[in-house]
């Protein structure tokens, strides 16, 4: 897919700098360290980096040909141009000028200091990192990874609603402490967890504080050490709330509604529109800033959100799609309420990753 993208814009290489996931997808190395990652028309790779990262991407990227600056010359052009950042562009430059470049394609998220100096050098277009369209449908490798993390939420959560059961005293942050404590303990990495209760929940990413009111919206979405991510919600009826207790039902009917639909083939657009109509016809209007106001779901791995968005966007769903299925009902004077989990698409239907009581009072 790489290739096919040089070739559709007419260039003759893509250039992609790390801290990111796409990244790491394409070379399997991790590092703070400033590297870049260069491909060409022809199918080359190389990923270049500072010298004290050579022996171990030499081990663990799946990169063939890796150089290091010093090896490409950083120590005379640092010298001779007294800034580091610079520097390492002149070497870009360098390497794209000995394959002979006329243009290079760079990704929407490169960084705007190098993409300066490539453009006074070579034609440059900016397009769709195209690594992220190849990660929307994951390997056996990776499903295996997230389906491990979803196991480790479902394994933890029955004690964190007990621990709410018997303790209605607790506050969102002590929960909150606890259940990422739970995760740490078995290897997954938790942060900004949402622990949020009565109005303030009424925002989907507001994190919560305080004492639990009537109802407990709980959104964790840890990673692995390897960093492949999982993400679950539920939400908690504490007390007797009629007007909570009916729009969580909605909810969950809306998610079972679009559970029948996901397969390979199906228009993620369709199953988003279903999952509204059903939430209507339980009375619940989506306005201007209330109701059912986000997407049904998301792609999910390396990042928390990735592609395929399931929303009001074309998009065909095909096997081995890992998403999300989070409808949620959101009214400033209750609360909001959500229901979500995690599913992995399939030829003839779909698995849920996540199997767990949805509705919880």
């Amino acid at each position: 897919m790489v290739i096919e993208a040089i070739k559709e814009k007419g260039a003759d290489f893509f250039v992609m700098q790390s801290g990111n996931a796409n990244f790491f997808y394409a070379t399997k190395f991790r590092s703070s360290s400033m590297m870049f990652y260069i491909a060409g028309i022809d199918g080359t790779e190389l990923l270049i980096l500072p010298e004290m990262e050579l022996r171990r991407s030499l081990r663990e990227s799946r990169v063939k040909e890796i150089a290091s600056y010093e090896m490409l010359g950083y120590e005379e052009k640092i010298k001779e141009l007294k800034n580091p950042k610079m520097a390492i562009a002149e070497i870009l430059v360098q390497i794209l000028k000995e394959g002979r470049a006329k243009k290079v394609v760079i990704p929407n998220d490169f960084p705007s200091f190098f993409a300066f100096v490539l453009q006074k050098n070579f034609e440059v277009e900016v397009i769709d990192n195209p690594f992220t369209k190849l990660r929307a449908v994951k390997n056996s490798w990776e499903i295996a990874e997230i389906r491990e993390n979803c196991q480790k939420i479902i394994q933890v959560f029955p004690k964190i609603i007990k621990i709410v059961q018997d303790n209605k005293k607790l506050s969102c942050e002590e929960v909150k402490n606890i259940l990422e404590n739970e995760l740490w303990i078995r290897g997954l990495i938790s942060e900004d967890t949402i622990c949020s209760t009565g109005k303030l929940s009424a925002d989907p990413h507001e994190v919560g504080s305080g004492e639990i009111e009537d109802h407990l919206l709980i959104d964790v979405f840890p990673k692995n050490r390897k960093g492949y991510y999982a993400d679950f919600t539920r939400t908690v009826i504490i007390n007797q709330n009629p007007e909570l207790k009916e729009m969580l039902s909605a909810v969950i009917d809306a998610q079972k509604v679009a559970f029948r639909m996901l397969k390979e083939g199906v228009n993620g657009k369709d199953v988003h529109n279903a999952v509204k109509d059903e939430l209507k016809s339980h009375g619940f209007e989506t306005r201007k800033d209330e109701g059912f106001i986000h997407s049904t779901g998301h792609g999910i791995g390396l990042e928390v959100h990735e592609e395929p968005k399931i929303g009001d966007i074309d998009v065909e769903l095909r096997s081995g799609m890992v998403v999300t299925v989070e409808p949620g009902l959101y009214y400033k004077n209750v609360g909001g309420v959500r229901v979500e989990d995690v599913v992995l698409i399939k030829k003839d239907g779909c698995e849920i990753l996540t199997p767990f009581e949805r509705f919880l009072a």
